[in-house]
C-alpha cells in the first residue's frame, strides 16, 4: 500500500508514480456538495477518468478498471482516526487533519488478500 500525500487546498494536482506509470491526481473540493472528488490523468495532463467522488474505506476505481490507461489497483480514502464519530464523510480537512489518508493499493496486494472462511 502507498501512502500519498494531500495539501490544504481546495484544488490542485499531485504527480504520482503508480506501478511503473507517472500519472496526475486531480483533487477537487466541491463547497455545495461538500465532497472531495479526483480525477486521473495522464502525466501530459489529459484526463483518463474525472469526478470520482471521494468515499471512506471503498474501492474508488471500481468500475473504471476497464477504461484504458485506469491504475491496475484501487485508489482509496481510509478511515485514520477509527475514534472520531463522523468518519462516513470525508470534509474539506478531512485528509490535512489526519482523520483520512488516501492510498493507492497496487494490483498484486488486491491478488493477495484471501477471505478467511
Amino acid at each position: 500500500m502507498i501512502q500519498l500525500s494531500t495539501i490544504d487546498a481546495n484544488d490542485f494536482v499531485q504527480s504520482v508514480t503508480i506501478e511503473g506509470t507517472a500519472y496526475k491526481l486531480h483533487y477537487a473540493w466541491n463547497d455545495f456538495s461538500q465532497q472531495w472528488t479526483l480525477g486521473i490523468r495522464t502525466a501530459q495532463g489529459d484526463d483518463i477518468i474525472r469526478g470520482i467522488a471521494i468515499v471512506p474505506n471503498y474501492p474508488l476505481l471500481m468500475g473504471h478498471h476497464r477504461t484504458a490507461n485506469v491504475p491496475r489497483g484501487e485508489f482509496m480514502a481510509v478511515v485514520v482516526d477509527a475514534d472520531n464519530a463522523d468518519n462516513q464523510t470525508i470534509g474539506r480537512d478531512g485528509f490535512t487533519s489526519g482523520r483520512f489518508s488516501m492510498v493507492y493499493i497496487p494490483e498484486v496486494e488486491i491478488n493477495g488478500i484471501r477471505i478467511a472462511n
